[in-house]
């Protein structure tokens, strides 16, 4: 039938005809071949990346095809099939945007729970208000754009998928310096000592992150370190036949105040303490001393269970303190 039409067409017919099919399909395969470059790593399905390849290569067949071959099988099917593999890639392509703006709306979560904490502990600390303003503004902006995000989740437009998920990455990282510069603001407010860092959470711990010692149930310590010291507590009693004697622990922001005298080094400012973090024990039974059995023991072994005793306190420290030892975990920062 189509050779018919053909035909009966004529020879100019039959030339435009031949060249409309033929610039519909290669435009066609252009565009297809545009999208496959530009999907590169953005779809959720490799596969459909894959079908779409495979179709652009049997357009490029018809294409080199004779003329009178393409009229006489037509070009539909190869057209129908490359669109058919576009719309996949396509769909793909939003699918896999949209994956990438809910794993960015999760990731927001603790950096905005972090930033609020930072900003609601330093008010009033003497602070620049500008500084505490900038980590607000930061926050606005990021709630903005989570609402955004949130609108182009519900629909399907590729292209708002994708501004959301860069504009939350980017935010966040802004929210993230903003916080970073107001702690270090703070920490140069309240902390005298660059061994001393300070912490929203330093002195603030909730009670359902904190857990008792033992062998000395009136002293705390963040639970999650709890069972290093444990386990450094049953090497040590192999060793020395006792427990370790803890003298202090885990302090409140209150008592650590209580404690803080600006006129002397001993006890860290509130905020500035890793006691308030539940990361840090003092020790005695003869660990309160350079020198003994028991320090050198600890000096040699604490190390291997996750508790050390940090330069500052150390014989040539700022502050010589045998008694102090710290989880390693203040090493990592907040």
């Amino acid at each position: 039938m189509t050779l018919a039409v053909v035909l009966a067409m004529g020879g100019g017919g039959l030339a435009w005809y031949a060249a409309e099919v033929t610039a519909d399909l290669a435009t066609q395969n252009t565009t297809a071949k545009q999208l496959l470059v530009a999907s590169d790593g953005k779809v959720a399905e490799e596969t459909t990346r894959d079908d779409l390849s495979a179709q652009i290569a049997e357009a490029e067949t018809v294409l080199a095809e004779p003329v009178l071959t393409r009229l006489r099988t037509g070009t539909g099917d190869a057209r129908d099939s490359l669109g058919a593999a576009s719309d996949a890639v396509e769909a793909s392509m939003v699918e896999f945007a949209r994956g990438q703006v809910e794993a960015a709306r999760t990731g927001i979560t603790s950096a905005q729970a972090r930033a609020e904490k930072v900003h609601a502990a330093t008010e009033g600390l003497g602070v620049d208000d500008v500084v505490r303003g900038q980590l607000q503004a930061a926050l606005d902006t990021l709630a903005a754009v989570d609402a955004a995000a949130s609108d182009a989740l519900a629909g399907a437009d590729l292209t708002q998928l994708e501004k959301a998920a860069t504009d939350l990455s980017t935010n966040r990282s802004v929210l993230t310096l903003a916080t970073q510069s107001l702690t270090d603001a703070q920490d140069a407010i309240t902390c005298p000592w660059p061994d001393q860092v300070w912490d929203p959470d330093s002195g603030k711990v909730p009670s359902s992150a904190l857990a008792a010692i033992p062998w000395a149930p009136e002293h705390l310590v963040r639970a999650d370190v709890l069972q290093d010291l444990v386990d450094l507590d049953a090497a040590y009693s192999e060793a020395f036949g006792e427990h370790l004697t803890i003298n202090s622990s885990y302090r409140t922001y209150e008592s650590q105040d209580s404690l803080y005298d600006p006129a002397s080094p001993t006890a860290a400012p509130p905020g500035c303490s890793t006691h308030g973090l539940g990361l840090a024990v003092d020790i005695g039974g003869g660990v309160q001393a350079f020198g003994t059995q028991q320090h050198n023991w600890l000096q040699q072994h604490a190390e291997t269970y996750g508790w050390t005793h940090p330069d500052w306190a150390g014989p040539n420290g700022r502050m010589p303190e045998p008694w102090h030892w710290e989880s390693v975990l203040v090493r990592a920062g907040p």
